[in-house]
């Protein structure tokens, strides 16, 4: 079951979904490879403003983490991305 307590935020870029309230999500995998995907905005968290227009803000997203291996750990993202399904794996200095 996923706790609240298991949530973490990855670092992401976030800008203005196909839909109301919906987001576009780009963010980078350990190996700097960029995975995107849409979320609502429930699943993210923005550092000023929510974006409008053409307009990209810094933000985070909600992941659970699933395990960790020295710098990298494994995250479930709330929704799968373009590229490579639900889980990516990035560098735990990306996580808060």
């Amino acid at each position: 079951m996923k706790g609240k307590n298991m949530e973490k935020w990855l670092e992401c870029t976030v800008s203005v979904g196909q839909f109301t309230g919906e987001f576009a999500v780009q963010g980078k995998m350990f190996d700097s490879t960029v995975f995107s995907m849409f979320a609502p905005e429930e699943d993210l968290q923005f550092s000023k403003e929510k974006p409008t227009g053409n307009e990209h803000v810094e933000g985070t997203i909600r992941v659970i983490p699933l395990d960790e291996k020295e710098e990298l750990m494994l995250v479930a993202l709330p929704r799968p991305t373009f590229e490579n399904g639900q889980t990516i794996t990035v560098k735990k200095n990306q996580v808060k």
